[in-house]
């Protein structure tokens, strides 16, 4: 009885051939896999590191020029030198038309108190104050007339509440209470805090508190006030100027 010998099929002599190159396949499906899974990840973590949101823009308007500016910081906090160009401008003296530089620390102080008020449009009353008007409205000494002041209003809120949050959130500012002209007033650059009450109305000279009820808090000067005679300019002590 003849001995059968088997010889193996063609595909079975490349059978070595046929496992490695499936190897090679999976190997490179799984490095395909793995660069997927790690650009995905990357584009991920791209969005995720998303930019902050600029500052928002605080509008400021001009109640005597009716002129607007758009006052927003860069994203360090500052101010731009181009910025505060347009704030030297904007606040420029509108009995003159004479501008000044302006303080960067009081155009943030403008800017973080209508912050405070959610991001609430600011009314200006003065900002500069050439030097022959500051003399005619009774204050030869203004700090108006230095480009460290401003009188303003905060829409939708009571110039009561606007002297408060400022004399509770800065220091080494002057705070003027003006409750019949309607504004607040504050500046900088001060050695330390000041705070008086002007009972002068629109266009007249100031008619300051005396310096024994400006000592007292806010809230019992203004009722006290009302009690007592309008002092005289005179009654305003040299150590802590009015800034009106």
């Amino acid at each position: 009885m003849r001995r059968k010998i088997y010889l193996p099929k063609r595909y079975d002599l490349c059978y070595p051939q046929v496992i490695m190159m499936s190897r090679a396949k999976w190997a490179l499906a799984a490095w395909v896999c793995l660069l997927l899974v790690l650009s995905s990840h990357s584009a991920f973590a791209k969005k995720s590191k998303k930019k902050p949101s600029p500052p928002p823009i605080i509008v400021l308007e001009h109640l005597s020029t009716h002129h607007k500016l758009e006052l927003q910081p860069q994203s360090g906090g500052g101010f731009s030198r181009r910025k505060m160009q347009e704030v030297s401008s904007f606040l420029r003296c509108h009995h003159t038309g004479q501008r000044h530089a302006m303080n960067e620390r009081l155009v943030k102080i403008l800017y973080q108190v209508a912050r405070h008020y959610h991001n609430a449009k600011l009314f200006i009353v003065a900002g500069y104050r050439a030097p022959k008007i500051a003399k005619q409205k009774g204050n030869p000494r203004s700090p108006h007339k230095r480009g460290v002041a401003a009188d303003f209003q905060v829409e939708g809120a009571s110039i009561e509440s606007v002297r408060d949050h400022l004399r509770s959130a800065y220091h080494n500012i002057g705070v003027g209470y003006y409750p019949n002209s309607g504004f607040i007033h504050v500046d900088v650059g001060r050695q330390k805090d000041a705070f008086w009450i002007d009972y002068s109305g629109p266009g007249e000279k100031a008619r300051y508190t005396p310096p024994t009820l400006r000592r007292k808090r806010s809230s019992q000067v203004a009722e006290a006030g009302r009690d007592d005679p309008t002092p005289s300019v005179s009654d305003v002590s040299s150590d802590e100027e009015a800034g009106g």
